[in-house]
């Protein structure tokens, strides 16, 4: 009796001993698993590893960075965009909100639309009947000043915005958070600056928002004005004896650069027009918009997987106040009164982005956000890259 429990101890032993070195077979393979890189490319230790690297190097280079360029605004390094999106929302919805607080919050809603859907060029189109030439509706300077506010970065914003009224609870909203908002401690190839002098035979001084002044050489730049620099993959720095210190390198780049050649989204640029007549003549783009929509409950019901666009370079995106794109372009004495529906001629397509809505009413700020979501995969399919 006593043996045979001997026996049964010596096998559980080994049979222990079999899982033990089976577990631990199967660890070190994991392990080396882990450590060997994919094929055709690195493991992620190693591309960690380097990533650090990187961070050092520029940390040690002085461009008082702690993180290495990061791909952001829709598209990897290289994959550039050439069209443009426009988004034209009329004032009078500003005018439409019962209080300062909640105009705060519509112009805010306007703005992050804009940013999370890409938007190039934000027009603010003056829809007050019966204004004189010269003037600018409450509603729609306070909309243009807020976005405006809004897509500045932050390191910019007390240099190039002046003190406002309509900007006193603006600080409140969110931010936008767009690719070209870097923080102290982000590193990008571009990156918005203001001038703050010229000095002959060295160049412009620029600031960045860096812990380093920037230096563009070669002829001098307005002071105060606003600028995109093209500061490299990874900082260049000249010693200025003159100043006694080192300061970045960099050049002036438009300010489409960042989107045409690394597909960043670099904000919105903000215009006020007089009208749906402004917005369609005055558009900064030669030729105009090549492809404008409308936005209405009176348009066409297109399923978002079956809208076809036409090719674009420049499309432009048009929404109306709480009386529509009609009450719009019937006010607007400019435009043609000949046609019976005047405004969905004016547009290349004329849309219901909502089709079978729930309330009797969307608000416009609600439908910004709706139509550019329908709109996404229509625009970056036929855009023009």
């Amino acid at each position: 009796m006593a043996a045979a429990k001997k026996d049964k101890r010596a096998k559980r032993k080994a049979d222990a001993d079999a899982d033990g070195d089976a577990a631990a077979a199967k660890q070190q393979a994991q392990q080396q698993q882990q450590q060997q890189p994919p094929a055709g490319g690195e493991s992620k230790r190693d591309k960690k590893r380097q990533k650090g690297g990187k961070q050092q190097q520029q940390q040690s280079d002085g461009d008082g960075s702690d993180g290495a360029a990061r791909a952001a605004g829709g598209g990897a390094p290289g994959a550039g965009r050439r069209y443009t999106v426009s988004m034209a929302v009329p004032g009078s919805m500003i005018d439409n909100t019962q209080s300062f607080e909640m105009a705060n919050f519509v112009a805010g809603q306007v703005a992050r639309t804009a940013a999370v859907f890409s938007v190039d060029e934000l027009v603010v189109v003056d829809d007050t009947p019966q204004r004189k030439d010269g003037t600018v509706g409450a509603g729609a300077a306070f909309l243009a000043r807020v976005c405006q506010y809004l897509e500045t970065p932050q390191y910019l914003r007390k240099a190039l915005v002046p003190m406002h009224p309509d900007l006193r609870l603006a600080g409140l909203l969110p931010p936008l958070d767009a690719p070209h908002h870097l923080r102290a401690s982000e590193w990008q190839p571009f990156r918005e600056g203001i001038v703050l002098k010229s000095e002959a035979g060295l160049g412009s001084f620029v600031d960045v928002g860096l812990d380093r002044t920037a230096l563009v050489e070669g002829p001098a730049l307005a002071p105060g004005a606003r600028v995109t620099l093209r500061l490299g993959a990874a900082a260049r720095v000249k010693f200025v004896a003159s100043y006694g210190e080192s300061m970045l390198l960099g050049e002036v780049v438009p300010p489409s650069a960042p989107r045409e050649e690394a597909g960043l989204y670099w904000g919105y640029t903000v215009r006020l027009a007089k009208g749906l007549s402004g917005l369609l003549r005055e558009a900064p783009f030669e030729g105009g918009y090549d492809l404008k929509v409308g936005t209405s409950e009176h348009g066409q019901v297109v399923l978002p997987g079956n809208l076809e666009l036409p090719r674009f370079r420049h499309l432009l995106v048009a929404f109306g106040g709480p009386e529509g794109l009609e009450h719009c372009a019937a006010n607007d004495k400019r435009l043609s009164q000949k046609s019976a529906s005047p405004a969905a001629e004016l547009f290349d397509a004329y849309l219901n982005t909502c089709p079978g809505q729930g309330s009797r009413t969307i608000r416009t700020e609600e439908a910004v956000l709706i139509s550019m979501g329908f709109m996404q995969t229509a625009v970056a399919r036929f855009g023009e890259r």
